[in-house]
């Protein structure tokens, strides 16, 4: 079989999360680890994942020595959600920069991977005869990754230096946008169907919740500006474009500090059987899922490595926000996020080794 070797960077980006993750290759020392898709070095691993697991291990230690709290992780959180991260989806998908590559592929392996994901968290959760509130909070932190927060980072330093650098990023992206609507949109429904008859009152409900989401208008809204604007040459005008990556660019170290927060507060000793199996299948399930769908399609190494990453991904905060706001089961969803970050250290590092 042909083995794919990854090209050098030779220049440094300074743009919003585009700092140098390791050194020219002439600086380094020789390849120490070999996969079956191609050559990783242990550096590259470190600097691919270690940023991203610094700044939550700081927001643990913020949380340990008294600097930040639940009540503060919260705000900081709402923040992220309301106004961080939708400036940063808007720029991050209206501005993707496909250059001829179609993201069908990588959007394809994700959906589907998501939704046999969600078909055998269902099961486990039925096997394990949860109460329908616990069943439906369960389902929820299963398949909801945290994708723009720790899975959009790791796409762009993992393939840095390589043929896919800056496509990879950009199709992620893009999936992303689309997984976004199904993730939302079963979520809201499975937490009414748990507490509510689903009649024609719960559809307004599911409609207004879906209608107010920012997460899901900002997707939108890139995914327009995407298709009519940026595609014709058109670009964001310069203060409103300034702005949004201004706001944006506080977006992923707050949400990773608030994610800390929330492992730092949250003991996992005593915790729920649910909440460790939850967190299992969210970032270890799901990348064998979607390893076995891409190559089941016969996808290439890019889309396969992309669809692992954000398979892999930790249970999302915004999960848990939303758990709440629905009456959820939340103690679930707060022990689940806080397993499946420090699960998906392992995970993430595997897929970076054997995928990428």
């Amino acid at each position: 079989m042909t083995r794919k070797t990854f090209a050098r960077p030779t220049c440094v980006r300074t743009e919003t999360f585009r700092y140098l993750p390791f050194p020219p290759a002439t600086h380094q020392s020789a390849f120490l680890e070999r996969t079956r898709f191609g050559t990783v070095s242990c550096m590259h691993l470190l600097n691919t994942l270690g940023p991203v697991f610094i700044v939550i291990l700081i927001g643990v230690a913020l949380t340990r020595f008294g600097f930040l709290d639940a009540a503060a992780a919260r705000l900081i959180n709402r923040c992220c959600y309301w106004i961080g991260l939708p400036c940063l989806l808007v720029l991050k998908i209206g501005t993707a920069e496909l250059a001829g590559v179609s993201a069908s592929d990588t959007t394809t392996a994700v959906l589907l991977s998501t939704l046999v994901l969600m078909a055998i968290a269902g099961l486990v959760g039925w096997l394990m005869r949860l109460a329908p509130r616990s069943l439906a909070t369960f389902v929820h932190v299963s398949f909801r990754g945290n994708q723009a927060y720790v899975g959009l980072p790791v796409v762009y330093y993992g393939f840095l230096g390589t043929i896919y650098e800056g496509q990879a990023e950009a199709v992620a992206s893009i999936a992303l946008a689309v997984v976004v609507v199904l993730y939302n949109i079963v979520a809201v429904i499975i937490h009414l169907l748990s507490t509510h008859r689903f009649g024609w009152r719960a559809v307004g409900h599911v409609i207004l919740k879906l209608a107010t989401n920012p997460i899901l208008l900002a997707c939108v809204i890139g995914l327009t500006w995407l298709r009519w604007a940026h595609g014709n040459g058109i670009v964001f005008p310069t203060m409103v474009g300034r702005t949004m990556a201004m706001l944006a660019q506080f977006a992923l170290p707050m949400a990773l500090l608030s994610v800390g927060a929330t492992l730092g507060t949250t003991s996992l000793r005593g915790m729920p059987r649910p909440s460790f199996v939850a967190a299992v299948l969210k970032t270890m399930v799901g990348p064998l899922i979607a390893f076995g769908v891409s190559r089941l399609m016969g996808f290439g190494v890019m889309e396969t490595g992309v669809a692992c990453i954000l398979l892999g991904t930790p249970s999302a905060v915004v999960g848990y926000v939303l758990t709440e706001q629905l009456g959820g089961d939340s103690p679930l969803a707060a022990a689940a996020v806080a397993a499946s970050v420090v699960l998906c250290a392992a995970t993430l590092s595997a897929v970076m080794a054997w995928v990428i």
